[in-house]
């Protein structure tokens, strides 16, 4: 952000000294260059071999949300041995502070992980897995999480990395025909290649989930019976709200696939049809008013089977921009309503 060379006293294998410098500071460039107005960076560190041992474990981080159950549904039991999942992670680098930040509650961020904690535990072992737990102050300096997620869980990894030969990143939820141009927002649009070009001569990163989309792994989680349990989407709480955007979007998405009563321990589906109008109404001013991709994409199946109620929409608008004044000034959210984020 400052346009200041990184230097490291710690020794780098020369493939991801290579790698980080030929490929990756001049995408972080192109993707901020406008915004920080910075320059073209490098990272100076002494080189050494690269790591040659490695146990052979094949891990993903797991916090129940649909993008990761979807990586355990389908890299569980591949035709490929070698390639198959035994350890299940938690990460904890920033997405709850960020969560914290955002709530303005200060216990948010341990309350999130403690529970997000105990319940991939109890995946685990209820499902055969062994799980790995990892705890970081790297949110500290590198407080923007939703921006660089990608780099931060496979920094998290290599801390490990002679424990895995493979690592799956499960995709935030874009399907790679959906992914749009690299913007300062975030590198998920480029995700695949930035893993592939923080992997070593022993720790390969792979980016899973970017075939599907979001409609189409929650397909695939109505069929994986571990999900009917443990599908944790809450963008709040330790448990599913119900009403949070992250939630409701998951319940619209199992709604139009006619899925709902398959996860009835996780969500209160009793309040969600008793409110159906609204939280329809909520559904078409995500995609007006906060430009959200999956409501954009959701709202033509949810109007065609609960129509749409002009009272409904009118109160959650209002609703919808006093909560944003109280946490945006004027000019941010006319910034982002103009399209130009």
């Amino acid at each position: 952000m400052d346009g200041a060379d990184i230097e490291s006293r710690v020794p780098v294998s020369e493939t991801l000294l290579f790698q980080l410098n030929t490929f990756v500071c001049p995408l972080l460039y192109e993707a901020y260059k406008d915004v920080y107005k910075a320059r073209k960076i490098k990272i100076i560190a002494p080189q050494i071999a690269d790591n040659k041992e490695t146990a052979g474990a094949v891990g993903t981080g797991l916090s129940c949300g649909v993008d990761s159950l979807y990586t355990v549904a389908e890299y569980s039991k591949t035709p490929f041995p070698r390639q198959n999942l035994t350890h299940l992670c938690l990460f904890d680098v920033g997405a709850h502070n960020q969560v914290e930040a955002d709530s303005k509650d200060p216990n948010r961020a341990t309350e999130l992980e403690k529970g997000r904690a105990a319940r991939a535990e109890r995946f685990c072992a209820e499902n055969g897995y062994k799980f790995l737990r990892v705890r970081s102050n790297v949110h500290e300096f590198a407080p923007l999480y939703g921006q660089y997620f990608s780099l931060l869980n496979a920094a998290a990894a290599m801390s490990v990395q002679k424990l895995f030969a493979f690592y799956y990143s499960s995709s935030a939820g874009f399907a790679a025909a959906e992914a749009g141009v690299l913007t300062a927002r975030d590198l998920a649009s480029v995700e695949p290649f930035l893993l592939s070009m923080t992997s070593t001569g022993t720790l390969r990163y792979y980016c899973t989930g970017t075939e599907a989309t979001r409609i189409e792994k929650t397909k695939r989680l109505a069929a994986f019976p571990p999900a009917h349990k443990f599908l944790n989407v809450c963008l709040y709480h330790t448990d599913n709200c119900g009403q949070c955007i992250k939630c409701l979007r998951t319940l619209y998405t199992l709604d139009i696939l006619g899925e709902l009563d398959r996860f009835a321990d996780v969500f209160d589906l009793a309040d969600y049809r008793k409110h159906t109008s609204r939280y329809a109404a909520m559904c078409w001013v995500r995609k007006v008013f906060a430009k959200d991709s999956f409501c954009k994409k959701l709202w033509p199946m949810i109007r065609k089977k609960y129509g749409f109620s002009p009272f409904h929409a009118a109160q959650e608008s209002i609703r919808f921009i006093r909560s944003r004044l109280k946490i945006y000034s004027f000019a941010y959210i006319r910034h982002c309503l103009t399209g130009k984020h």
